[in-house]
Order: C-alpha cells, then structure tokens, then sequence
C-alpha cells in the first residue's frame, strides 16, 4: 500500500511537471539574400502577458555580436512574429534566438525551438549598371545595365520613391548580344519629384538586391538679358579733337583779327 502511494506520488508530480512545462518555438528561412528582410514567426503556449526577445546574432565571431532584437508580448493567439532588416548586413552566417527576460528553467519543454541558423547571401555584385545612380528629372528615372551570364530570362522590379512613389512590380525580359550570355536591361521610368529612388530587383532564384537612385531638380535654363544704352543729350557740335574752351579761344582770336582788318579800312 505504501508503495503504491509513492508511486502514485511520482506520478502526479511528473504529471504536474508535464503540465507546467511550456512550449515555445521560432521558425525563419535557413538562407536568404541580402537586403531582404529577415521575417521569423513562431507560437507558444506560455500565458498570455509572458515577455521575451527574439535576438538576431552575428556568429563569425568568437563571442557572437548581437545585431537588432524585438521584444514579444504573448496575446491571445499565443503566434507571434519579428522582422529583421537586412539591407546593411555583410553577408555570412546569423544566429536566431529566443531569449526571456528571466530564466524559465525547467517550464520551458524539451520540444521547444529556441534557436536557428541563418545564412545572409549576397547577390549584389550580380547586377552591374551602364548608367549613373545620380540623375536629374529630365533623364530620370533610366534603370540599365546587365546581369552576368543570365542569358534570355524574366527579372521582375519594384520601385518606390518619394511622397509615396510606388509603382507595382515591373516585368523585364533581358537581351544579349552575339556571342555574350550577359543579360542587358533597361528601363525608364518617367518621374516628377526629386528624391530618392529604390529599385528592389528579382529573377527566378529570388531577391538580388536594392538599387539607390538619386534623382535632383533639373539644371534651370538661364536667359541672356540685353544691356540697356543710354542716349546721351545733344550738345553742341565741337571741333574733333579739340576741347570746348581751346576751341572758344581760336574762335575769339578770329574775331580780334577780322575787327582790326576792318577798321583800316
């Protein structure tokens, strides 16, 4: 009988710690590209109100470098999700993990998922431009150049800009010349503001990367104003080269000379 108890005992307490024992677990990609966010979902069965981070590591160190967090609150749907922005990343290897403000010991149960690996890849260097990222109004937006070795292919662009710019994504089929397996692009996007424009390219294997245009005004076109010439008041009319009081004195001389031939007359 006495055993029985005890085994009864042990029981319960392993049923108790069964039921005590919550479950939490993350769930992201295990490899995107760079400049796409890093979406990470996940559900649990802890209470609603229970807090935790979900923080985003740089593993290529010895002590991993903590990149950005996000603070979840359980609700009533006990799902939750963060996002990680990815734009300025290097490319390599991240780590995902689930962390509470206080240890949860042995409430936290064996089939949780708390922590995943991530691999950051880099496309950008798949795309090189034939045109300048700065531009003005009167020749933006022009979006072109080529992918490497890409052939004939379907690559899709979205392209957002100032004061609520956004155009839906744009389907592009790309060229060759004789002899090249590089694909040429173009695209003109005819804009009115100046601003910043991000275009975020897409081929079949996903995300490539985000292209920064910097559009400004258009030089303005400066007229010629013609001189006004003042014409001077008439005056007398003077001997060339001659100043007006020397001219006076000739003038006198003249008349003294006629007087005095006349009176000897």
């Amino acid at each position: 009988m006495k055993k029985r108890c005890i085994v009864l005992l042990l029981s319960l307490a392993l049923l108790i710690g069964a039921v005590q024992a919550y479950v939490v677990t993350i769930d992201a990609p295990a490899e995107i590209q760079a400049g796409a966010p890093l979406e990470v979902t996940g559900t649990t069965t802890f209470p609603v109100g229970t807090q935790f981070d979900i923080i985003l590591y740089r593993t290529q160190f010895t002590t991993p470098e903590i990149v950005d967090r996000r603070m979840i609150v359980v609700d009533d749907t006990k799902a939750f999700d963060a996002s990680f922005p990815t734009t300025t990343l290097p490319a390599g290897q991240y780590k995902v993990e689930v962390q509470f403000l206080e240890d949860p010991g042995s409430s936290l149960g064996s089939s949780s998922v708390t922590l995943l690996l991530v691999n950051l890849i880099d496309r950008s260097g798949e795309i090189v431009l034939t045109v300048p990222k700065e531009q003005t109004l009167d020749e933006a937006l022009l979006i072109e150049g080529y992918i490497p070795d890409i052939g004939v292919a379907t690559i899709m662009m979205k392209i957002d800009g100032p004061k609520g710019f956004s155009l839906p994504e744009q389907s592009i089929r790309t060229t060759t010349t004789l002899g090249s397996k590089d694909g040429q692009f173009s695209k003109k996007v005819n804009v009115t503001d100046p601003g910043n424009y991000y275009v975020n390219v897409y081929d079949a294997k996903g995300y490539i990367t985000q292209l920064k245009y910097s559009v400004t005004e258009s030089p303005g076109v400066t007229g010629t104003i013609p001189s006004t010439t003042e014409i001077p008041a008439t005056s007398p009319p003077q001997t060339p080269g001659m100043p007006v009081p020397l001219a006076g004195m000739i003038a006198g001389f003249g008349l003294a000379a006629a007087l005095v031939s006349w009176k000897r007359r």
